[in-house]
């Protein structure tokens, strides 16, 4: 008795027995598996070069520089520094086109609000996104659609420095009275926003004056994330973003 031919078919090799098969004139279904399984292939070879290849960038890149300086009002003293956009992404260029990298963005506008989501492509094809809602605050100094742009810009930074894993220099850890991690660092971010507008974060009290002030909200938990955009928003209009 004949034993049957069989072959074992290794993950690399699927486009090559695709065209065996075409030439064997398969049956559609048995055709329809085999481009499905090209398919899974393709994609988890894709993911793993995106992975390996962000994982290098990432190595490479340096700690993005705040190159910007906002003054406070004498005109001499520095109130803090920040890194804009157009900055941001002359600082990673080389490294992410070294890495075979690209990204565009998208946005939706809806009452009072826009989404921005930033996509990071590989060269193999592999993509990524990040997404960021922020809320549209109107501001004495700035007409609807500057507050549009201020916002728009703002997410942009946000989004594209998210999806690359990447930070800015000097991000401020601190925070106060609380030993929940996810609420300590929602606290650190708003006294670090607090402290880059100019105002006391030196105790509680002052912290909360503060916070009553720009974002028109009582500094309790479940206010964070809210108390967040608004500071967010007050500190790009700030930065004339």
């Amino acid at each position: 008795m004949k034993k049957k031919n069989t072959q074992i078919v290794k993950k690399d090799d699927v486009s090559q027995f695709i065209s065996q098969a075409i030439q064997q004139k398969l049956p559609v279904e048995a055709m329809e598996r085999l481009f499905n399984l090209y398919k899974e292939v393709k994609q988890e070879k894709a993911k793993e070069a995106f992975v390996n290849a962000l994982a290098k960038f990432q190595k490479e890149c340096p700690i993005i520089k705040k190159t910007k300086k906002v003054l406070n009002k004498d005109g001499v003293t520095v109130r803090y520094q920040y890194a804009p956009i157009d900055s941001v992404v002359e600082q990673i260029k080389k490294p992410l086109a070294e890495n075979g990298f690209s990204y565009n963005w998208d946005s939706v506008r809806e009452e009072k609000h826009i989404k921005v989501i930033c996509k990071l492509t590989h060269i193999d094809g592999h993509t990524e996104t990040s997404t960021f809602d922020i809320p549209i605050v109107e501001s004495q100094y700035m007409t609807s659609p500057q507050s549009y742009a201020t916002a728009q810009s703002y997410a942009k930074r946000y989004t594209l420095l998210n999806v690359l894993g990447i930070a800015t220099a000097d991000e401020d850890n601190d925070a106060q009275d609380t030993d929940d991690k996810d609420v300590k660092s929602e606290k650190a971010r708003i006294i670090f926003l607090l402290r880059g507008l100019g105002y006391n974060t030196e105790n509680k009290q002052s912290i909360e004056k503060a916070v009553e002030k720009v974002a028109q909200l009582k500094l309790k938990p479940q206010n964070y994330r809210e108390i967040i955009n608004r500071l967010e928003i007050e500190t790009a209009n700030s930065q004339g973003l």
